[in-house]
This record gives structure tokens, sequence and C-alpha cells, in this order.
């Protein structure tokens, strides 16, 4: 499948940025960088969708064959671990893990099923945690933005010299052709850090947005994923349900 894209022309990017009032970018980006110092850090991965040449550098593939890869000692202290988070964690330190990925939840949806992704953009199923009140010129800005609703927000954070695999966001093909594609709006406040791409499923060929613009969407069902740098890089994600007027006049073809 090539790229879906958001309109019948398959344009792979919108920008938002006529919708929303930019903020003093220096002044954000440090009150960031010391809520994400003092925040709540999570360990996660991509682990669905992911295109099928880069199946075995996803980090689940360091669950497989443990009984073979880890000693007696180090399977027992596996075992013990509560969380997935926390057995990421292990593994990340113990051996080398790849595409290690944290996130921080400044908005977190309730579980209406295992993944997470079907209500995501569902602002009545989404609620603020204890780490919004590090964000607070951020959560302004994003309250500022064109959605009638916010869902989830989220910080993704990547660690140096590490990719974000080519994936879509749901589990497989069949969710993929009748999942309909999320609002959200994408941004970094830490300037040439993240190389977001969109990718052709097909020839493979990854389609970059527009570097002047600040406040990107794309279709979330089309392979997308970001190349490595060799720095410490974040992005910040919201979901939620633009204003009708606002997605009227981003999907127009």
């Amino acid at each position: 499948m090539s790229i879906i894209g958001l309109d019948v022309n398959h344009v792979p990017f919108k920008y938002l940025d006529e919708y929303i009032n930019a903020p003093d970018w220096e002044t954000l980006h440090n009150e960031v960088c010391q809520g994400i110092a003092k925040a709540e850090w999570n360990k996660k991965f991509v682990s669905s969708g992911v295109h099928k040449k880069w199946a075995d550098q996803e980090i689940t593939t360091t669950f497989m064959d443990l009984k073979n890869r880890l000693t007696k000692d180090q399977l027992k202290i596996f075992v013990s671990l509560e969380s997935t988070d926390e057995k990421i964690k292990f593994l990340n330190a113990l051996t080398y893990t790849p595409h290690p990925f944290w996130v921080i939840f400044l908005r977190w949806n309730k579980r209406v099923e295992r993944t997470g992704v079907y209500n995501k953009a569902v602002p009545e199923d989404c609620f603020w945690t204890p780490n919004a009140k590090l964000f607070p010129s951020l959560v302004k800005l994003i309250e500022s933005m064109p959605f009638e609703g916010i869902g989830r927000v989220m910080f993704f954070m990547t660690e140096a010299n590490n990719q974000t695999v080519p994936h879509y966001d749901v589990a497989n093909d069949d969710q993929r052709a009748e999942k309909p594609y999320d609002d959200f709006i994408w941004l970094s406040t830490k300037p040439n850090s993240k190389g977001i791409f969109v990718m052709d499923g097909e020839t493979l060929e990854k389609v970059y947005p527009d570097p002047t613009k600040k406040f990107v969407w794309w279709n979330e069902m089309d392979y997308h994923g970001t190349d490595p740098v060799d720095h410490f890089s974040f992005s910040i994600r919201i979901d939620g349900k633009f204003k009708p007027e606002a997605r009227a006049a981003l999907t127009a073809g």
C-alpha cells in the first residue's frame, strides 16, 4: 500500500501553523526541558504495525528466547519484575536493546481495550496526569489549539543514535483498513532534532514535512517513524478532535 495521505490527493502532511499563535519558542523550550527533568518517564515501544523490513529491529524482539539469552539469575530478576515498563528498563540496562524509547504522559486515556489506540483521541476518555502541572506554558499552548476536545497528550523521547522504526498505529492490516485516522498535532520545541517522516510501504520512499512548519499532522495509518540523530530528541503529540471548520479546511483536496 502506498501513502494514504490526508485528502483525495494523498497529501502526506498538513500544517496547522495558521491556526495557532506561535509561542516564544526559546522560553517554551526551556520550560519543557525543565519539565522533562522533573516528570515521570515510562519506557515504551512500537509494538504493532511495524513494517516487515524492520521486524527484527523492534524492541519486542528482545523479549524472545530469554531462556537462552539470559542467565538463570538474570531470568529470575526479569520474571520478578511486575510491569512491562520495569521489564523493558531491566533489559535495556542489562544488554543491547534496539530502539530505546521513552514517553511522558500529560494526558492519558483510560483503557477500553488492550492497545489504547481506539480512544486516544476521545476527549471524555482522557485525563490530565500530575506531569501536566510541570508544563504550564505548554498546556496553555495546547488549550489554544484548534481542538474542540483534547485527547491524549504525550512526549516521545528517543535516545541518541536510535530510530523509531517505520510503523502504523494499529496492530495489523485488518485494523488499518477499518480504523479511521485520528486528529492530532505533532511538534517539537527542539529545532533540527526529530527527523519525522511518512513512508511508502511498497517503495520505502520517505517523505519529510516542510522544515519551516512547526505544527504537523499526518495520517497515522501511513507508515511513519523518525530517523536517528546523534543526540537525545523528543517530540510532543496532542490527540483530540479538531474544530469542524479546521478539519474541513485541512482535508479539502
